[in-house]
Protein backbone atom coordinates (compact mmCIF):
# COMPACT_ATOMS: atom_id res chain seq x y z
CA UNK A 1 0.00 0.00 0.00
CA UNK A 2 2.64 2.38 0.96
CA UNK A 3 4.85 1.63 -2.24
CA UNK A 4 1.38 2.40 -4.36
CA UNK A 5 0.87 5.96 -2.18
CA UNK A 6 4.35 6.63 -3.37
CA UNK A 7 3.83 5.62 -6.93
CA UNK A 8 0.74 7.89 -6.74
CA UNK A 9 2.42 10.53 -5.50
CA UNK A 10 2.95 13.86 -7.80
CA UNK A 11 6.83 14.66 -8.22
CA UNK A 12 8.46 17.85 -6.65
CA UNK A 13 7.81 20.74 -8.46
CA UNK A 14 10.78 22.44 -10.37
CA UNK A 15 12.89 25.23 -8.72
CA UNK A 16 12.01 28.25 -9.61
CA UNK A 17 14.56 29.67 -11.38
CA UNK A 18 14.51 26.68 -13.63
CA UNK A 19 10.64 27.85 -14.16
CA UNK A 20 11.06 31.37 -14.76
CA UNK A 21 14.33 30.50 -17.33
CA UNK A 22 11.40 28.41 -19.11
CA UNK A 23 8.94 30.81 -19.39
CA UNK A 24 11.19 33.65 -20.40
CA UNK A 25 12.61 31.54 -23.01
CA UNK A 26 8.52 30.67 -24.14
CA UNK A 27 7.83 34.75 -24.35
CA UNK A 28 10.21 37.02 -26.73
CA UNK A 29 8.72 40.19 -24.80
CA UNK A 30 9.61 38.96 -21.51
CA UNK A 31 13.36 38.39 -22.41
CA UNK A 32 13.81 41.63 -23.74
CA UNK A 33 12.10 43.19 -21.17
CA UNK A 34 14.16 41.28 -18.99
CA UNK A 35 17.36 42.81 -20.70
CA UNK A 36 16.49 46.27 -21.00
CA UNK A 37 16.00 46.02 -16.86
CA UNK A 38 19.28 44.56 -16.35
CA UNK A 39 20.87 47.42 -18.53
CA UNK A 40 18.97 50.21 -16.74
CA UNK A 41 21.05 49.51 -13.33
CA UNK A 42 24.56 49.34 -14.96
CA UNK A 43 23.50 52.59 -17.26
CA UNK A 44 22.86 54.50 -13.56
CA UNK A 45 26.31 52.87 -12.23
CA UNK A 46 27.72 54.71 -14.82
CA UNK A 47 26.48 58.21 -14.87
CA UNK A 48 26.83 57.52 -10.98
CA UNK A 49 30.15 56.73 -11.07
CA UNK A 50 30.99 59.78 -14.24
CA UNK A 51 29.12 62.42 -11.20
CA UNK A 52 31.74 61.17 -8.51
CA UNK A 53 34.41 61.97 -11.06
CA UNK A 54 33.23 65.37 -11.56
CA UNK A 55 32.60 66.07 -8.25
CA UNK A 56 36.26 64.48 -7.70
CA UNK A 57 38.02 66.77 -10.27
CA UNK A 58 36.29 69.67 -8.70
CA UNK A 59 37.34 68.87 -5.39
CA UNK A 60 41.25 68.25 -7.10
CA UNK A 61 41.23 71.35 -8.76
CA UNK A 62 40.74 73.39 -5.85
CA UNK A 63 42.69 71.56 -3.76
CA UNK A 64 45.95 70.53 -5.15
CA UNK A 65 45.52 72.18 -8.98
CA UNK A 66 44.99 71.51 -12.71
CA UNK A 67 47.73 69.25 -12.98
CA UNK A 68 46.93 66.99 -9.43
CA UNK A 69 47.06 63.17 -9.56
CA UNK A 70 43.35 63.44 -8.00
CA UNK A 71 42.48 65.29 -11.11
CA UNK A 72 43.91 62.90 -14.05
CA UNK A 73 42.43 59.79 -11.99
CA UNK A 74 39.12 62.19 -11.97
CA UNK A 75 39.46 62.41 -15.90
CA UNK A 76 40.32 58.42 -15.95
CA UNK A 77 37.25 57.80 -15.02
CA UNK A 78 35.70 59.89 -16.65
CA UNK A 79 36.47 59.11 -19.91
CA UNK A 80 35.82 54.86 -18.86
CA UNK A 81 32.04 55.96 -17.27
CA UNK A 82 31.27 58.18 -20.97
CA UNK A 83 32.60 55.47 -22.95
CA UNK A 84 30.22 52.47 -20.92
CA UNK A 85 27.60 55.03 -21.15
CA UNK A 86 27.99 55.30 -24.83
CA UNK A 87 27.98 51.24 -25.35
CA UNK A 88 25.41 50.29 -22.85
CA UNK A 89 22.99 53.37 -24.34
CA UNK A 90 23.74 51.56 -28.02
CA UNK A 91 22.76 48.17 -26.00
CA UNK A 92 19.58 49.62 -24.80
CA UNK A 93 18.14 51.43 -27.66
CA UNK A 94 19.07 48.08 -29.79
CA UNK A 95 16.75 46.24 -26.76
CA UNK A 96 14.37 48.31 -27.31
CA UNK A 97 14.06 48.36 -30.97
CA UNK A 98 14.04 44.74 -30.21
CA UNK A 99 11.07 45.05 -28.02
CA UNK A 100 9.07 47.03 -30.74
CA UNK A 101 9.86 44.53 -33.35
CA UNK A 102 8.67 41.82 -31.39
CA UNK A 103 5.28 43.71 -29.62
CA UNK A 104 4.17 44.66 -33.42
CA UNK A 105 4.90 41.18 -34.62
CA UNK A 106 3.78 39.20 -31.34
CA UNK A 107 0.08 38.05 -30.71
CA UNK A 108 1.16 38.39 -27.09
CA UNK A 109 0.16 42.48 -28.06
CA UNK A 110 -2.38 42.29 -25.40
CA UNK A 111 -0.64 41.20 -22.32
CA UNK A 112 1.46 44.08 -22.45
CA UNK A 113 1.31 46.02 -19.04
CA UNK A 114 -1.07 49.39 -18.83
CA UNK A 115 0.08 52.82 -17.88
CA UNK A 116 -1.85 52.00 -14.34
CA UNK A 117 1.07 49.38 -13.70
CA UNK A 118 3.84 52.08 -14.03
CA UNK A 119 3.07 53.67 -10.73
CA UNK A 120 1.38 52.29 -7.11
CA UNK A 121 0.57 53.14 -3.96
CA UNK A 122 3.75 52.00 -2.70
CA UNK A 123 5.83 54.09 -5.47
CA UNK A 124 4.41 57.58 -3.86
CA UNK A 125 7.31 58.03 -1.57
CA UNK A 126 10.02 57.22 -4.25
CA UNK A 127 7.91 59.54 -6.51
CA UNK A 128 8.02 62.33 -3.96
CA UNK A 129 11.31 62.44 -3.48
CA UNK A 130 12.39 62.39 -7.42
CA UNK A 131 10.01 65.40 -7.49
CA UNK A 132 11.75 67.13 -5.03
CA UNK A 133 15.24 66.21 -6.42
CA UNK A 134 13.95 67.64 -9.74
CA UNK A 135 13.06 70.56 -8.25
CA UNK A 136 16.55 71.06 -6.21
CA UNK A 137 18.05 70.33 -9.77
CA UNK A 138 16.48 72.97 -11.16
CA UNK A 139 16.95 75.73 -8.34
CA UNK A 140 20.67 74.72 -8.49
CA UNK A 141 20.82 75.25 -12.30
CA UNK A 142 19.56 78.56 -11.49
CA UNK A 143 21.39 79.21 -8.93
CA UNK A 144 24.50 77.99 -12.20
CA UNK A 145 23.46 80.75 -13.96
CA UNK A 146 23.28 83.54 -11.54
CA UNK A 147 27.03 82.89 -10.80
CA UNK A 148 27.57 82.74 -15.17
CA UNK A 149 25.89 86.43 -14.82
CA UNK A 150 27.84 87.39 -12.24
CA UNK A 151 31.10 86.30 -14.20
CA UNK A 152 29.52 87.69 -17.55
CA UNK A 153 28.66 91.59 -16.17
CA UNK A 154 31.81 91.59 -14.25
CA UNK A 155 34.43 94.62 -16.21
CA UNK A 156 37.38 93.45 -13.70
CA UNK A 157 39.39 90.43 -13.83
CA UNK A 158 39.73 89.23 -10.22
CA UNK A 159 37.28 91.26 -8.66
CA UNK A 160 34.95 90.48 -5.88
CA UNK A 161 31.97 90.18 -8.25
CA UNK A 162 34.38 87.48 -10.50
CA UNK A 163 35.15 85.55 -7.46
CA UNK A 164 31.79 85.50 -6.15
CA UNK A 165 30.40 84.27 -9.41
CA UNK A 166 32.83 81.52 -9.28
CA UNK A 167 32.15 80.74 -6.16
CA UNK A 168 28.50 80.30 -6.87
CA UNK A 169 29.04 78.42 -9.52
CA UNK A 170 31.31 75.57 -7.27
CA UNK A 171 28.85 75.31 -4.60
CA UNK A 172 26.15 74.97 -7.29
CA UNK A 173 27.60 71.93 -9.19
CA UNK A 174 29.27 70.52 -6.55
CA UNK A 175 25.63 70.33 -4.31
CA UNK A 176 24.15 69.14 -7.51
CA UNK A 177 26.38 66.20 -7.83
CA UNK A 178 25.77 65.15 -4.46
CA UNK A 179 21.99 65.26 -5.10
CA UNK A 180 21.80 63.35 -7.71
CA UNK A 181 24.91 60.70 -6.62
CA UNK A 182 22.81 60.67 -3.19
CA UNK A 183 19.23 61.13 -3.84
CA UNK A 184 18.32 61.24 -7.32
CA UNK A 185 20.06 57.83 -8.75
CA UNK A 186 19.07 55.83 -5.87
CA UNK A 187 15.23 56.70 -5.51
CA UNK A 188 15.47 56.05 -9.42
CA UNK A 189 17.05 52.72 -9.11
CA UNK A 190 14.61 51.91 -6.50
CA UNK A 191 11.49 52.83 -8.62
CA UNK A 192 13.14 50.73 -11.71
CA UNK A 193 13.49 47.96 -9.74
CA UNK A 194 9.56 47.66 -8.37
CA UNK A 195 8.27 48.64 -11.72
CA UNK A 196 10.25 46.86 -14.09
CA UNK A 197 10.04 43.81 -12.26
CA UNK A 198 6.00 43.57 -11.70
CA UNK A 199 6.56 44.31 -15.78
CA UNK A 200 8.23 41.60 -16.41
CA UNK A 201 6.45 39.27 -14.63
CA UNK A 202 3.50 40.34 -15.98
CA UNK A 203 5.15 39.60 -19.04
CA UNK A 204 5.99 36.22 -18.61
Amino acid sequence: MADADAALAPPPPPPAWRSTAAALVRSPRAMIATAATVLVFPILAMVWLLLVSMGARCIGRAAWGEGSAVVTAADGVSIAASAGLVVLGLACLAAAVCSICVAACSREADKGPSLNDLTTPEDKPVLCVLMLGMFAILALLLLTLVGLLLITFSHVEGSHTERSGYAIIDVAVFSLLVLNCFIVLPALALFVWRRMSVIVWQLI
